[in-house]
């Protein structure tokens, strides 16, 4: 399948991390991705149609979308992109970790694997990003790794903060 366009990236991507976010798991609603893509619920319907005809989604009407494997990978493919970019363009151009997500919003969609394993072997495979957030593997892998919300420690609670988002 060919690449997908960045607009199209950016919805997976989106669908992705709503998913991701979730507490309540289960198909990510229009009006979600529409908020998180700062569209209209008309504009994320019609693409979230496009979506499942691609074979990105599964769109069951009133209900939301899930990412089929193929849409699972092409959202992590420009994930990575992205966190990789991220990380290469503070740790080797300096760049403050809240300026490099908005470059790498830009660059993601067109960077090669190519170029994103390079960028990786140039950064010493790096398993997060500036941000805490964990890179995918050119496998599709994401590490996880426990966490609890600053909002749900206890009062007088010690915790280092290992990702901001």
């Amino acid at each position: 399948m060919d690449r997908p366009s960045p607009a199209v990236q950016d919805y997976l991507k989106a669908v992705y991390q709503l998913g991701e976010s979730s507490d309540a798991g289960g198909p990510i609603t229009t009006s979600q991705v529409a908020e998180a893509l700062a569209v209209t619920t008309a504009s994320a319907s019609n693409m979230l149609k496009k979506l499942d005809a691609l074979g990105y989604v599964v769109h069951v009407k009133r209900q939301g979308v899930e990412l089929t494997d193929s849409g699972r990978q092409a959202a992590l493919e420009v994930i990575r992109h992205h966190r990789l970019l991220e990380t290469y363009l503070a740790t080797r151009l300096g760049m403050s970790w809240d300026e490099v997500h908005r470059e790498a919003e830009v660059l993601e969609h067109h960077v090669s694997e190519a170029l994103a394993a390079r960028i990786a072997e140039e950064l010493g495979h790096p398993e997060r990003d500036p941000h805490g957030h964990p890179i995918p593997t050119t496998g599709g892998q994401v590490a996880s790794h426990p966490s609890q919300r600053l909002s749900e420690l206890a009062d007088g609670a010690t915790a280092v903060v290992g990702r901001v988002d």
